[in-house]
């Protein structure tokens, strides 16, 4: 195709600073302007029928990030989000008055998995779903491929009915921009202590009790535990639990105040009720060589393959106050980690690698070159090799039955 591939992106909150939404951005801003011409289609957060819930509304430094990059924004306008229907329909939204679907050669996403406005009224140009959620699958005809952040995450996705010839797996693409630098440690004051810590957007729903609690455990003058954004109810478990010896830190408006808020921490102490289907502030803080340590729940737990030798995912309370004491106590340990950690993300996250990837699925979705890759082979193979197996088992248990009436 000589001429450029005209690329939609649409997402509710779009350019708000959510995982998917900044994955998207991420993906938008940075495909090759030689090969690719992108619009990038959302709205501000809109309320939910018959729900509380309030999605994170467009957020400035994301704004800016576009702007700065020269990606098209085309702003589109909903006045409810109906959570009562499946569909999730838009309520009063001009955004058929914006987007023509024959306008463009393919169409990428950002969603849960479930069939979704406006994706199931898009019928006859090949979308690009980017699944961040297992709620539900879609297979829609002109859905051609699925992209999955971890094996783990395609795995239950399949599982759910997803269509596996349709898998691609990528590691989001991260890449830590210069920042402004400031002693966190020395502004806090901090220099001298070893400090845990993590940030999480304000949700209640996320919400995870094990890491101060396992602080609780361990908590004394040499060490600190710091909370960046999160929900009150850490708050309100450190007051209950009687910890001295933790910090909140204001909202974090920049990516700044991210990046020196992770510069200041000895290990990520990550913690969430619900689990992660990747973790991209798990990676990013592998980024700044901190060993990572997490928990299991019994939703998603992605990020046992996000931090992989970088750290450790724990069973419960106890296993994680050890995995803390490990870290501090055991100096030759932790740098082993953290060395595991900076070198894994470089390795797992390289920018310019996960990128072209991403632009080699388009361009092999709009040629029609819908293939069999490596994964879905060893799938296959390992689904054939699984049946012979069973048919083995049978076979002998008959021969068995047999020899047994001779």
């Amino acid at each position: 195709m000589s001429r450029k591939i005209n690329v939609a992106f649409i997402k509710f909150g779009g350019l708000s600073s959510g995982g998917t939404e900044k994955f998207l951005q991420t993906i938008a801003a940075n495909l090759s302007g030689d090969k690719f011409s992108v619009d990038y289609y959302y709205c501000d957060a809109a309320p939910y029928v018959n729900s509380s819930y309030k999605h994170l509304d467009t957020d400035p430094e994301c704004l800016k990030f576009m702007n700065e990059r020269s990606v098209n924004l085309i702003k589109f306008s909903v006045g409810f989000k109906d959570v009562t229907v499946p569909t999730h329909d838009w309520v009063d939204t001009n955004f058929w008055e914006l987007f023509k679907e024959s306008n463009y050669d393919v169409i990428i996403t950002g969603r849960a998995g479930h069939p979704e406005y406006p994706f199931y009224l898009i019928k006859n140009t090949p979308i690009i779903d980017t699944i961040h959620l297992n709620d539900a699958t879609d297979n829609q005809s002109n859905i051609k491929k699925v992209i999955h952040l971890s094996e783990w995450h395609a795995k239950k996705w399949i599982r759910n009915g997803g269509d596996r010839r349709r898998v691609e797996i990528i590691c989001a693409p991260y890449k830590i921009e210069k920042y402004i630098k400031e002693d966190y440690r020395k502004k806090y004051n901090l220099v001298d202590k070893f400090v845990y810590g993590f940030h999480q957007r304000d949700d209640d729903n996320i919400f995870s009790p094990i890491p101060l609690l396992a602080y609780s455990k361990i908590e004394s003058n040499d060490n600190h535990f710091v909370i960046l954004n999160g929900s009150k109810k850490y708050k309100e478990q450190a007051l209950k639990l009687g910890l001295k010896n933790v910090t909140f830190l204001p909202f974090a408006k920049t990516m700044d105040e991210v990046y020196n808020f992770l510069q200041m921490l000895n290990v990520y102490a990550h913690g969430r009720r619900d689990g992660e289907t990747s973790g991209g502030a798990i990676a990013e803080a592998m980024a700044f060589g901190l060993p990572v340590i997490s928990h299991f729940t019994k939703y998603n737990n992605g990020h046992l393959e996000t931090i992989g030798p970088a750290g450790k995912v724990v069973k419960d309370v106890n296993q994680y106050v050890k995995e803390m004491k490990k870290l501090k106590d055991n100096p030759s340990y932790y740098e082993k980690l953290s060395k595991i950690a900076k070198d894994r993300f470089i390795n797992r996250y390289s920018f310019e690698k996960q990128i072209k990837k991403i632009e080699n699925i388009i361009i092999n979705v709009v040629n029609n070159k819908i293939e069999y890759n490596s994964y879905h082979w060893s799938v296959l193979l390992s689904t054939v090799y699984k049946i012979k197996f069973k048919i083995r088992c049978k076979l002998v248990k008959m021969a068995k039955i047999l020899l047994n009436k001779i």
